[in-house]
């Protein structure tokens, strides 16, 4: 498929959770269109892996941060190493998510704690870590991924996950209102099904199967989603083409005719 041909060459873009997924297909989008990475993730040595692969493919300069969304102290040490680094940070996608699945009933306060903060709290610490320095630069593009279980389908086993990701949306419109007066757009990109390993955590390979074959099903495309789909909506986004486009959440998910 191929990424987008957007031109943001001398521009600096932090991904959460950039080190694997659609977070990795995202970094390899902006590293093609010019962009320097920041790998901003938990998992160090995986990271280095990614920032060394989008380096040596694209000829970029990439940063690995360890990052934990979920704590405030971690986010604003991340956006202040970010700026040491390269003096600015213009692009922020807040990628970075997790699913813990249970019933209504079996659900834990654990379990659901977890994937809200990860999923919401984690990122409004992102945004307002990042916020200062781009308000101070008067420019900054930030997308925030969602999903399609935030705007009508939730799958019964993740109802902690669809009430995280619905609760993004009125997010990115409250932070576009702030944020709008210092030429700062915030957007959020709604993958559908995605072909990447998390349609694995917490299914058996029959259910993941059954998944699939379900998705396809609803999808006017016919196909499941690739991390190239989702990495070319946020390059629109962070690019100035889109300069006109905030506090919007835009559905990426093959025509799922369950949410038309």
């Amino acid at each position: 498929m191929g990424f987008l041909p957007v031109e943001l060459k001398g521009r600096v873009a932090v991904v959460t959770g950039g080190n694997s997924g659609i977070g990795r297909g995202i970094a390899a989008g902006l590293a093609s269109a010019g962009c320097s990475v920041v790998v901003a993730a938990r998992n160090e040595a995986v990271s280095r892996e990614a920032a060394r692969e989008l380096a040596d493919e694209y000829g970029v300069r990439t940063l690995v941060v360890a990052l934990d969304v979920k704590d405030v102290a971690s986010t604003q040490r991340m956006a202040d190493e970010v700026v040491r680094e390269f003096g600015r940070i213009d692009i922020l996608v807040n990628n970075a998510g997790v699913t813990g699945r249970a019933s209504l009933t079996e659900m834990s306060e654990e379990t659901w704690d977890h994937v809200v903060d990860t999923n919401l709290k984690g990122v409004f610490f992102c945004i307002q870590a990042a916020a200062k320095h781009m308000m101070a630069q008067r420019y900054g593009k930030i997308v925030n991924i969602s999903s399609i279980a935030g705007l009508g389908w939730t799958d019964v086993g993740g109802i902690n996950y669809g009430a995280s990701k619905a609760a993004i949306t009125q997010l990115t419109k409250g932070c576009a209102r702030s944020l709008g007066p210092f030429g700062i757009n915030v957007n959020t990109v709604a993958p559908g099904s995605i072909d990447t390993p998390i349609l694995a955590v917490g299914r058996t390979p029959e259910q993941v199967q059954a998944y699939k074959e379900n998705a396809i099903g609803k999808s006017a495309i016919g196909r499941l989603g690739l991390t190239e789909d989702i990495a070319n909506a946020v390059l629109f986004l962070a690019s100035d083409y889109a300069s006109f486009i905030d506090g919007q959440t835009i559905a990426v998910d093959g025509g799922r005719f369950d949410l038309m």
